[in-house]
């Protein structure tokens, strides 16, 4: 008999979007075999995140899926952030990391998968970090649209950026958070990184100046002058004032490091931004 879906019991195929594959309905695998041996759809599996992080069972059969040999995947991580005599963030920003840390994703213990789509066979897969990142973001909704935003920073993607926050912006739905918060958002997938961090770190120097140019004091002055022709045509206004809790240049990450921390530890030609006094620690 052929497998089918545990949770929607339709065959282990996904019909691709006629756009996209230019046949219309044509299918291709799509069959996530867990280690007690039911089948799901990727997806529906997703769906599902929340139960199975919270308990490491099947939602079907409520068999127990880490493997006898896996070890916490959250291991080794260390709970301190900053050396005790760094001086203490503006309590703006203490509330916000203090919310940051209430809102931690799950660490759960590895569930090696086999899986096949359109890619093939993939042997051996650890699923247990796209559940617990599904879980955390289902848990936390508000989330998603910053993600969103980090993913676009590292991939250098102004105009998806732009289009996102002016989004929100005109469309903002209960729970949202600001652009302002979402600039400043630390991620707790991604070692507590907020978007400045994450577009250093993928050496996007068009993200690195929008976000300074949305989210910082930086003076007017201080910009290339291309950079601000960019942003002044694309319509992007500026903050009249940017509270030192709220600035982007001063956001930690979880290792403790601000902007001027990532740009140093890049070397050249990265390191020229702080020599002008880009980019200021609390300590300066």
């Amino acid at each position: 008999m052929t497998e089918t879906c545990k949770s929607c019991h339709d065959p282990l195929t996904l019909t691709l979007d006629p756009e996209e594959s230019g046949d219309e309905g044509e299918t291709v695998p799509d069959n996530l075999l867990l280690p007690c041996g039911c089948h799901f759809h990727w997806q529906c599996l997703l769906d599902e995140s929340a139960s199975i992080v919270s308990t490491l069972r099947c939602p079907s059969c409520t068999s127990y899926l880490p493997g006898p040999a896996s070890g916490p995947s959250g291991a080794g991580s260390s709970s301190s952030s900053s050396s005790s005599s760094a001086p203490p963030p503006p309590p703006q920003q203490q509330q916000q990391q203090q919310q940051q840390q209430q809102q931690q994703p799950p660490s759960i213990l590895p569930i090696l998968t086999r899986y096949l789509n359109e890619g093939g066979l993939q042997h051996d897969l650890d699923i247990s970090p796209a559940l617990a990142e599904e879980a955390f973001l289902t848990a936390h909704p508000a989330a998603r649209p910053a993600r969103a935003l980090h993913t676009l920073a590292a991939a250098g993607d102004v105009s998806g950026m732009i289009a996102l926050l002016a989004d929100l912006d005109a469309h903002p739905d209960e729970g949202d958070m600001s652009s302002a918060q979402l600039l400043a958002w630390r991620d707790p997938l991604n070692g507590l990184r907020a978007a400045l961090h994450v577009a250093l770190e993928a050496q996007q120097e068009e993200v690195v100046w929008l976000v300074l140019w949305l989210g910082s004091a930086v003076a007017r002055d201080a910009y290339p002058d291309a950079v601000v022709r960019a942003a002044e045509g694309a319509g992007l206004p500026r903050r009249e004032t940017v509270p030192a809790g709220e600035d982007v240049r001063f956001v930690t990450d979880g290792a403790g490091r601000v902007a001027e921390d990532v740009c140093l530890g890049l070397g050249a030609p990265w390191d020229r931004l702080v020599e002008g006094g880009l980019f200021l620690s609390y300590s300066s």
